[in-house]
């Protein structure tokens, strides 16, 4: 990935939309689902040691 300088107002921004679109996507599968939070905190949890095992292959 391109290493790129943002500045702290560009970064807020890109982290409440993020935000906003992870919660929406849970809230959907929530709904589609009946899955508990549990269920979508360990799926989160996935995502986060994906990204955290590629962090060195970038």
């Amino acid at each position: 990935m391109k290493d790129h300088r943002f500045t702290e107002e560009e970064l807020t921004e890109m982290c409440e939309d993020a935000f906003v679109n992870v919660k929406e996507a849970c809230v959907r599968l929530q709904e589609r689902t009946q899955c508990s939070n549990q269920v979508v905190i360990n799926m989160l949890n996935n995502v986060v040691e994906f990204y955290s095992s590629q962090e060195g292959a970038c």
